[in-house]
């Protein structure tokens, strides 16, 4: 694989989902191109008939050379191009155009379109190293090899990644209504999953989450273990408050199972980002985890990842965002 170009005689790319927000990504790519020439920026829009296309098309116009991209979507466009290892060399800037926009809303990115894009192009001499998450599962089309996947915001296994499923189900124009309404259908249907979760020890990393240089390996009947970068998910859900997605380190959220009444009372403290005194939630800051949960299938980055065991770990500093 050739090394693409990044210098200032070449390109960004302006990397568009047609179908983010139903149509809205398209609309503000057209107004951030016109943008980019104006002010002397050249940009080469790429986009695709479907998820595969769209890849196809990138990793070809990487490869041709490109002075970074620009994702004129959320958090799923992300995940798409993260895939990528041609992607993962680029600098990488976002106009936020998605239903969730969870990472966007991380490192405060503005959500008018002519301030993002100067935002990310104050940012070209200087990128911001952040880092991402990487999972590892058995391929089930490749038996004894396994699947990776790439990850900017979180990895959610139970609970939180059937609320995911659900809202991807629902195609309506809702926002971030379709994760409430996914909440409701969660919680009628209700049930305790099974989790095991090994901890990879980080020596002399303790601290409030809870104590390094050991492995600690725990199983327990819960909602969720869910492993995130950034702080929150599900288009605002501050379900790891204290995330930084510059340090080095995971945060893994544990929820133990609960009754239906009182998993109102724990979510409605969730849902303030408050929720790290009950007794019911664990935290765990750490470099690597393995989980394994029967029969559940997990999401990453609000995207489809698949069954298990999974192993996860961080990538220091491997994106070097423009913000």
């Amino acid at each position: 694989m050739s090394t693409p170009h990044r210098g200032a005689d070449a390109p960004f790319g302006l990397v568009v989902n047609p179908t983010s927000a139903l149509g809205r990504g398209r609309r503000v790519a057209e107004r951030v191109r016109r943008r980019l020439e104006a002010t002397g920026v050249h940009a080469v829009v790429i986009s695709g008939g479907d998820a595969g296309d769209c890849s196809a098309r990138i990793a070809a116009a990487a490869r041709d050379g490109l002075r970074g991209l620009i994702l004129v979507g959320g958090d799923g466009l992300l995940g798409l191009a993260l895939q990528l290892a041609e992607v993962r060399e680029l600098p990488l800037g976002i106009v936020p155009a998605g239903s969730g926009n969870d990472f966007a809303r991380q490192f405060r990115l503005p959500g008018r379109p002519r301030a993002a894009l100067a935002r990310i192009l104050s940012a070209i001499e200087s990128p911001r190293p952040v880092d991402l998450g990487v999972v590892t599962r058995p391929d089930p089309e490749r038996p004894g090899e396994v699947a990776t996947t790439w990850f900017a915001g979180g990895l959610s296994v139970g609970f939180d990644a059937a609320i995911n499923r659900r809202a991807n189900d629902l195609r309506l124009p809702l926002g971030p209504l379709r994760y409430q309404l996914a909440l409701l259908g969660e919680i009628v249907a209700l049930r305790p999953r099974r989790f095991s979760v090994d901890v990879d020890p980080v020596p002399g990393a303790a601290t409030k989450h809870g104590p390094g240089g050991i492995r600690r390996t725990r199983e327990f009947a819960g909602l969720l273990a869910t492993v995130m970068n950034i702080g929150s998910l599900g288009g605002g859900i501050p379900i790891a408050p204290d995330a930084d997605a510059s340090d080095g380190q995971l945060d893994l959220v544990e929820v133990i199972a609960v009754t239906r009444p009182r998993l109102l009372s724990v979510l409605g403290v969730l849902a303030r980002g408050r929720h790290g005194a009950l007794p019911e939630v664990r935290f765990t800051r750490g470099t690597g985890f393995t989980i394994d949960a029967p029969g559940e299938v997990a999401y990453a980055d609000g995207e489809r990842v698949g069954s298990g065991p999974f192993r996860v770990t961080v990538a220091p500093g491997a994106l070097r965002l423009l913000a």
